[in-house]
């Protein structure tokens, strides 16, 4: 058997990864035929030539095999979750990129590993260890769009509305397309807008003084505010993705400025 790791050593040296991968294959075989098991660096060695190969299904086998003994490393747990995403399998991911992320900060793959965990988190809706996570990204997340849509979306799930308003505008800042950022803004503004009009209304049908009057005036013009900001979001979002919710929206504000005939338009197309 010490003959058969020597070829496959020398074969890579060589260059010949097939014929390598051969010969890792056959000393592997040649332990099970003993009811025994390969070293944990053979194991280690053939799977990622496996990958390297393309050879995922036989990366994940040889893998698992190294992975609970001393030859496991970084570039183990890399490989195996690179190979579980491939075959869409999420659970077995995320538990290769907890483990290289919890053991090995210092490797060189560490960022990308790191920043697909948290991806990983978020699409598992494991949304209290991405929140936990977010302060510790290495490299410069703030600037990353697409972390930053992620983080959106846990601190809006985790009920956060202060703190999601303040990502979705750093959103705008890298990209003031984007439609998440913009769908939060939009809601956030009109809702502030139909909060205040509600209560400042039943206010002053409750006590119709000259002095709850002046105050309804005032909160008006607040209302106004908002929804203009609202108004002007949501139209963004219509000409990014025309869905009859956004019209709705849209029709809503018109109506509220007495401006029928655009309110008219949004009406026909939320239909």
């Amino acid at each position: 058997m010490d003959e058969l790791a020597q070829e496959a050593e020398a074969a890579l040296e060589a260059g010949d990864t097939e014929q390598a991968m051969a010969h890792y294959d056959e000393l592997i075989n040649t332990y099970q035929e003993r009811s025994d098991r390969a070293p944990g660096e053979v194991y280690r060695k053939a799977g990622l030539l496996a990958y390297d190969l393309g050879d995922t299904r036989k990366s994940m086998e040889y893998l698992e095999q190294a992975r609970n003994t001393s030859a496991a490393d970084a570039e183990t747990y890399a490989t195996l979750a690179k190979a579980y995403r491939y075959i869409d399998n999420l659970s077995r991911e995320i538990t290769m990129l907890e483990h290289y992320v919890e053991n090995y900060p210092d490797a060189a793959e560490y960022k990308n590993m790191q920043h697909r965990y948290f991806e990983t988190l978020v699409e598992s809706m494991n949304y209290v260890p991405a929140y936990e996570l977010w302060p510790d990204l290495a490299g410069e997340p703030y600037h990353d769009e697409d972390l930053l849509s992620l983080y959106l979306q846990v601190i809006q799930a985790l009920d956060k509305p202060e703190k999601a308003t303040e990502y979705a505008e750093r959103i705008l800042d890298v990209n003031e397309d984007n439609v998440k950022a913009l769908d939060w803004l939009a809601k956030k503004h009109f809702r502030q807008a139909e909060e205040l009009y509600n209560r400042e209304m039943q206010a002053y049908d409750e006590n119709r003084t000259h002095r709850q009057y002046a105050r309804l005036l005032e909160a008006l013009e607040v209302v106004n505010t908002d929804l203009r900001i609202a108004m002007n979001y949501f139209k963004k979002l219509y000409d990014q993705k025309p869905t009859s919710e956004y019209a709705r929206y849209l029709a809503n504000i018109f109506e509220r400025f007495q401006d029928e005939e655009r309110a008219r338009y949004y009406r026909e197309r939320a239909q």
